[in-house]
Protein backbone atom coordinates (compact mmCIF):
# COMPACT_ATOMS: atom_id res chain seq x y z
CA UNK A 1 0.00 0.00 0.00
CA UNK A 2 0.87 3.56 -0.86
CA UNK A 3 1.98 5.98 2.42
CA UNK A 4 1.15 9.53 0.82
CA UNK A 5 3.70 11.77 1.80
CA UNK A 6 3.17 14.80 3.61
CA UNK A 7 3.14 18.63 1.53
CA UNK A 8 5.92 20.64 2.99
CA UNK A 9 6.46 24.02 4.05
CA UNK A 10 2.76 26.07 3.69
CA UNK A 11 2.09 27.76 0.63
CA UNK A 12 1.49 31.23 1.05
CA UNK A 13 -1.76 33.09 0.84
CA UNK A 14 -3.14 36.43 -0.75
CA UNK A 15 -5.57 37.55 1.03
CA UNK A 16 -8.65 39.51 -1.05
CA UNK A 17 -12.18 40.03 -0.55
CA UNK A 18 -14.96 39.09 -2.90
CA UNK A 19 -17.79 41.66 -3.99
CA UNK A 20 -19.87 40.57 -1.22
CA UNK A 21 -17.26 41.98 1.54
CA UNK A 22 -16.04 45.40 1.51
CA UNK A 23 -11.91 46.08 1.15
CA UNK A 24 -11.97 47.19 4.82
CA UNK A 25 -12.96 43.73 5.89
CA UNK A 26 -9.50 42.39 5.05
CA UNK A 27 -7.76 44.61 7.52
CA UNK A 28 -10.17 43.19 10.25
CA UNK A 29 -9.98 39.58 9.63
CA UNK A 30 -5.91 39.97 8.61
CA UNK A 31 -5.27 39.39 12.74
CA UNK A 32 -7.72 36.50 13.45
CA UNK A 33 -6.16 34.49 10.21
CA UNK A 34 -2.76 34.96 11.43
CA UNK A 35 -2.94 33.65 14.61
CA UNK A 36 -4.51 31.00 13.17
CA UNK A 37 -1.70 29.85 11.71
CA UNK A 38 -2.35 31.06 8.13
CA UNK A 39 0.98 31.88 6.27
CA UNK A 40 -0.82 35.13 4.65
CA UNK A 41 1.94 37.59 2.11
CA UNK A 42 1.50 40.92 1.45
CA UNK A 43 1.06 41.99 -2.12
CA UNK A 44 4.65 42.36 -3.39
CA UNK A 45 6.11 42.38 -6.94
CA UNK A 46 6.51 38.09 -7.33
CA UNK A 47 4.91 37.13 -4.29
CA UNK A 48 1.31 36.95 -5.55
CA UNK A 49 2.12 34.93 -8.56
CA UNK A 50 3.48 32.12 -6.32
CA UNK A 51 0.83 32.77 -3.71
CA UNK A 52 -2.53 31.38 -3.68
CA UNK A 53 -5.78 33.06 -3.39
CA UNK A 54 -7.50 33.06 -0.40
CA UNK A 55 -10.74 34.74 -0.65
CA UNK A 56 -12.84 35.72 2.44
CA UNK A 57 -16.62 36.04 1.23
CA UNK A 58 -19.88 36.18 2.87
CA UNK A 59 -20.17 32.61 2.40
CA UNK A 60 -23.17 32.03 0.33
CA UNK A 61 -21.81 29.84 -2.19
CA UNK A 62 -23.11 30.12 -5.83
CA UNK A 63 -22.46 29.63 -9.61
CA UNK A 64 -20.20 32.51 -9.85
CA UNK A 65 -18.10 31.01 -7.46
CA UNK A 66 -17.06 28.42 -9.77
CA UNK A 67 -14.58 30.53 -11.95
CA UNK A 68 -12.38 30.98 -8.84
CA UNK A 69 -12.14 27.23 -8.65
CA UNK A 70 -11.53 27.00 -12.21
CA UNK A 71 -8.14 29.26 -11.40
CA UNK A 72 -4.83 27.70 -11.36
CA UNK A 73 -3.98 27.30 -8.60
CA UNK A 74 -8.08 27.18 -7.42
CA UNK A 75 -8.67 29.70 -4.87
CA UNK A 76 -9.72 28.96 -1.17
CA UNK A 77 -12.82 30.06 -0.20
CA UNK A 78 -13.23 31.10 3.03
CA UNK A 79 -16.78 31.90 4.59
CA UNK A 80 -17.18 35.23 7.32
CA UNK A 81 -20.16 33.38 9.12
CA UNK A 82 -19.13 35.23 12.52
CA UNK A 83 -21.70 37.87 13.85
CA UNK A 84 -18.65 40.41 13.28
CA UNK A 85 -17.94 39.10 10.02
CA UNK A 86 -15.37 37.24 10.82
CA UNK A 87 -14.23 33.25 9.96
CA UNK A 88 -15.09 30.64 12.17
CA UNK A 89 -12.15 29.87 14.78
CA UNK A 90 -12.51 26.12 13.65
CA UNK A 91 -12.39 27.25 10.03
CA UNK A 92 -9.38 28.89 10.28
CA UNK A 93 -7.81 25.84 11.63
CA UNK A 94 -8.85 23.25 9.10
CA UNK A 95 -7.38 25.60 6.59
CA UNK A 96 -4.27 26.15 8.36
CA UNK A 97 -4.34 22.18 8.66
CA UNK A 98 -4.82 21.78 4.62
CA UNK A 99 -1.96 23.76 3.76
CA UNK A 100 0.53 22.39 6.49
CA UNK A 101 -0.46 18.74 5.77
CA UNK A 102 -1.81 18.14 8.99
CA UNK A 103 -4.36 16.49 10.33
CA UNK A 104 -8.17 17.90 9.24
CA UNK A 105 -9.99 16.67 12.22
CA UNK A 106 -10.62 18.46 15.47
CA UNK A 107 -7.61 18.59 17.52
CA UNK A 108 -8.23 16.26 21.01
CA UNK A 109 -11.31 14.72 19.46
CA UNK A 110 -12.02 10.83 19.55
CA UNK A 111 -11.36 9.70 15.60
CA UNK A 112 -12.83 6.64 14.55
CA UNK A 113 -11.08 5.20 11.11
CA UNK A 114 -12.73 2.56 8.68
CA UNK A 115 -10.64 1.12 5.72
CA UNK A 116 -13.21 -0.02 2.77
CA UNK A 117 -12.90 -2.89 0.65
CA UNK A 118 -16.42 -3.80 -0.11
CA UNK A 119 -19.35 -1.56 -1.87
CA UNK A 120 -21.12 -2.65 1.18
CA UNK A 121 -19.05 -1.52 3.88
CA UNK A 122 -20.05 1.77 2.52
CA UNK A 123 -23.65 1.76 3.94
CA UNK A 124 -21.80 0.71 6.93
CA UNK A 125 -20.12 3.71 7.42
CA UNK A 126 -23.47 5.70 6.30
CA UNK A 127 -24.58 4.10 9.49
CA UNK A 128 -21.89 5.05 11.86
CA UNK A 129 -21.57 8.91 10.37
CA UNK A 130 -25.55 8.90 11.46
CA UNK A 131 -25.15 6.66 14.65
CA UNK A 132 -22.21 9.20 15.81
CA UNK A 133 -24.72 12.61 15.50
CA UNK A 134 -27.40 10.57 17.30
CA UNK A 135 -25.01 9.99 20.20
CA UNK A 136 -23.73 13.19 20.21
CA UNK A 137 -27.30 14.69 20.48
CA UNK A 138 -27.46 15.87 17.42
CA UNK A 139 -30.73 16.69 15.32
CA UNK A 140 -32.51 13.75 13.25
CA UNK A 141 -31.90 15.55 10.57
CA UNK A 142 -28.41 16.38 10.70
CA UNK A 143 -27.92 12.44 10.92
CA UNK A 144 -29.70 11.57 7.85
CA UNK A 145 -27.98 14.53 6.41
CA UNK A 146 -24.55 12.82 7.20
CA UNK A 147 -24.90 9.27 6.10
CA UNK A 148 -26.11 10.74 3.06
CA UNK A 149 -22.53 13.02 3.10
CA UNK A 150 -20.61 10.08 3.89
CA UNK A 151 -22.06 7.64 1.41
CA UNK A 152 -21.53 9.76 -1.32
CA UNK A 153 -17.53 10.36 -0.02
CA UNK A 154 -16.86 6.71 0.47
CA UNK A 155 -18.50 6.24 -3.10
CA UNK A 156 -16.23 8.82 -4.37
CA UNK A 157 -12.99 7.33 -3.06
CA UNK A 158 -13.93 3.46 -3.19
CA UNK A 159 -15.45 3.70 -6.45
CA UNK A 160 -14.33 6.64 -8.37
CA UNK A 161 -10.73 7.04 -7.26
CA UNK A 162 -8.90 4.01 -8.61
CA UNK A 163 -7.83 3.78 -12.47
CA UNK A 164 -5.02 2.01 -14.17
CA UNK A 165 -1.84 2.42 -15.48
CA UNK A 166 -3.34 4.61 -18.17
CA UNK A 167 -5.77 6.39 -16.51
CA UNK A 168 -8.79 4.08 -16.76
CA UNK A 169 -11.49 4.24 -14.26
CA UNK A 170 -12.17 0.50 -12.91
CA UNK A 171 -14.86 0.69 -11.57
CA UNK A 172 -16.39 3.92 -11.73
CA UNK A 173 -18.61 2.88 -15.20
CA UNK A 174 -19.46 -0.22 -13.35
CA UNK A 175 -20.52 0.64 -10.11
CA UNK A 176 -24.10 -1.35 -9.88
CA UNK A 177 -22.07 -4.72 -10.84
CA UNK A 178 -18.94 -3.95 -8.38
CA UNK A 179 -18.93 -5.76 -4.88
CA UNK A 180 -15.56 -5.44 -3.66
CA UNK A 181 -12.25 -3.64 -4.88
CA UNK A 182 -8.46 -4.80 -4.93
CA UNK A 183 -6.95 -4.71 -1.88
CA UNK A 184 -4.52 -2.15 -3.13
CA UNK A 185 -7.40 -0.08 -3.94
CA UNK A 186 -8.83 0.28 -0.57
CA UNK A 187 -9.91 3.83 0.80
CA UNK A 188 -10.62 5.14 4.35
CA UNK A 189 -12.72 6.49 6.16
CA UNK A 190 -12.97 9.11 9.53
CA UNK A 191 -15.46 10.01 11.86
CA UNK A 192 -15.04 12.93 14.49
CA UNK A 193 -17.30 14.98 16.33
CA UNK A 194 -15.57 18.50 17.16
CA UNK A 195 -16.56 22.56 16.99
CA UNK A 196 -18.73 23.23 13.70
CA UNK A 197 -20.65 19.75 13.76
CA UNK A 198 -19.56 15.84 12.33
CA UNK A 199 -16.56 16.04 10.42
CA UNK A 200 -16.35 12.97 7.39
CA UNK A 201 -13.49 12.51 5.85
CA UNK A 202 -12.43 10.13 2.70
CA UNK A 203 -9.04 9.13 1.73
CA UNK A 204 -8.37 7.51 -1.45
CA UNK A 205 -4.59 6.30 -2.64
CA UNK A 206 -4.72 7.72 -5.53
CA UNK A 207 -4.81 11.76 -5.88
CA UNK A 208 -6.24 12.92 -9.15
CA UNK A 209 -9.34 14.70 -7.89
CA UNK A 210 -9.46 17.48 -9.43
CA UNK A 211 -11.24 21.19 -9.20
CA UNK A 212 -13.06 20.89 -12.49
CA UNK A 213 -16.07 18.36 -11.00
CA UNK A 214 -15.95 20.88 -8.01
CA UNK A 215 -16.65 23.74 -10.19
CA UNK A 216 -19.20 22.58 -11.98
CA UNK A 217 -20.78 21.12 -8.75
CA UNK A 218 -20.77 24.89 -7.62
CA UNK A 219 -21.93 26.31 -11.21
CA UNK A 220 -25.05 24.27 -10.81
CA UNK A 221 -26.06 25.36 -7.19
CA UNK A 222 -29.78 27.54 -7.72
CA UNK A 223 -30.38 25.09 -10.82
CA UNK A 224 -30.80 21.75 -12.27
CA UNK A 225 -27.67 19.92 -12.11
CA UNK A 226 -26.48 18.82 -15.55
CA UNK A 227 -25.67 15.33 -15.84
CA UNK A 228 -21.69 14.48 -16.55
CA UNK A 229 -20.96 10.81 -16.93
CA UNK A 230 -17.56 11.00 -18.08
CA UNK A 231 -15.77 10.40 -14.69
CA UNK A 232 -18.51 7.39 -14.05
CA UNK A 233 -20.84 9.49 -11.93
CA UNK A 234 -23.36 12.08 -12.51
CA UNK A 235 -21.67 14.54 -10.64
CA UNK A 236 -24.89 14.54 -8.26
CA UNK A 237 -23.29 13.48 -5.12
CA UNK A 238 -20.99 16.04 -5.15
CA UNK A 239 -23.64 18.85 -5.47
CA UNK A 240 -25.31 16.97 -2.70
CA UNK A 241 -22.10 17.34 -0.65
CA UNK A 242 -21.79 21.02 -1.17
CA UNK A 243 -25.47 21.53 -0.54
CA UNK A 244 -25.34 19.95 2.77
CA UNK A 245 -22.12 20.87 4.82
CA UNK A 246 -20.97 23.78 6.27
CA UNK A 247 -17.27 23.44 4.97
CA UNK A 248 -15.93 21.57 2.29
CA UNK A 249 -12.04 20.51 2.06
CA UNK A 250 -9.84 19.02 0.03
CA UNK A 251 -6.19 18.02 -0.10
CA UNK A 252 -4.87 15.98 -3.33
CA UNK A 253 -1.04 15.01 -3.55
CA UNK A 254 -1.61 14.06 -7.73
CA UNK A 255 -0.75 10.23 -7.60
CA UNK A 256 -0.54 9.42 -4.05
CA UNK A 257 -3.58 10.36 -2.28
CA UNK A 258 -6.89 12.26 -1.80
CA UNK A 259 -8.63 13.45 1.14
CA UNK A 260 -11.89 15.20 1.39
CA UNK A 261 -13.60 16.13 3.87
CA UNK A 262 -16.98 17.51 4.53
CA UNK A 263 -18.54 19.24 7.95
CA UNK A 264 -22.05 18.85 8.89
CA UNK A 265 -23.59 20.85 11.43
CA UNK A 266 -25.84 19.00 14.20
CA UNK A 267 -28.59 21.10 14.34
CA UNK A 268 -31.44 21.15 11.82
CA UNK A 269 -30.98 21.00 8.59
CA UNK A 270 -34.02 24.00 7.40
CA UNK A 271 -32.48 25.69 4.87
CA UNK A 272 -29.04 24.16 4.75
CA UNK A 273 -28.49 24.68 0.87
CA UNK A 274 -28.11 28.42 1.81
CA UNK A 275 -26.32 28.64 4.73
CA UNK A 276 -22.83 30.00 4.73
CA UNK A 277 -20.26 27.63 3.69
CA UNK A 278 -16.43 27.48 3.15
CA UNK A 279 -14.99 25.40 -0.15
CA UNK A 280 -10.97 24.67 -0.10
CA UNK A 281 -9.83 22.66 -2.35
CA UNK A 282 -5.66 22.49 -2.05
CA UNK A 283 -3.44 20.56 -4.42
CA UNK A 284 0.26 20.56 -3.26
CA UNK A 285 2.87 21.00 -5.66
Amino acid sequence: MRVAHRPGAATGLHLIADSSLAPAMLEQAAPTLVRGGLPLVTERVGVRAKARELVLFDGRLGPSHAALLERDPAALLLATREPEGLPSAWEVRVLAALVKGESLMPPGAAVAKLWLEQVVDIQGASSEAASLVESSQGSRSAAHLAAEVMHELAANALLDAPVDASGTPLYAHRRDSVRAVAPEHVCQVSFAVGEGGIYLEAMDLFGRLTSEPIARAVASLGGRMQVNASGGGAGLGMRRILEACDLIAVRVVPGMETRMLGVVGLGEARRRAVLPKSLLYFQSE
